[in-house]
């Protein structure tokens, strides 16, 4: 009983004691800043290159 609380209270020790920082939460650039600019939002088409197409019967693949 022992050993295993041991094999996990120790390395959950020794990790709360290293120095890490903490990784930066925000970015480095504001929403509000003017000099970011105004990203493209132009209309993109979904079916652009849509092309109809019906349903045949099959052929004998030899003649293709």
């Amino acid at each position: 009983m022992k050993i295993p609380l041991f094999a996990v209270v120790v390395p959950f020790s020794l990790a709360a004691c290293t120095g890490t920082s903490a990784p930066d939460a925000f970015p480095a650039s504001s929403a509000i800043d003017p000099a970011l600019g105004i990203w493209d939002t132009h209309y993109h088409p979904v079916v652009v290159n849509y092309t109809h197409r019906e349903p045949v019967e099959p052929e004998n693949w030899r003649r293709l």
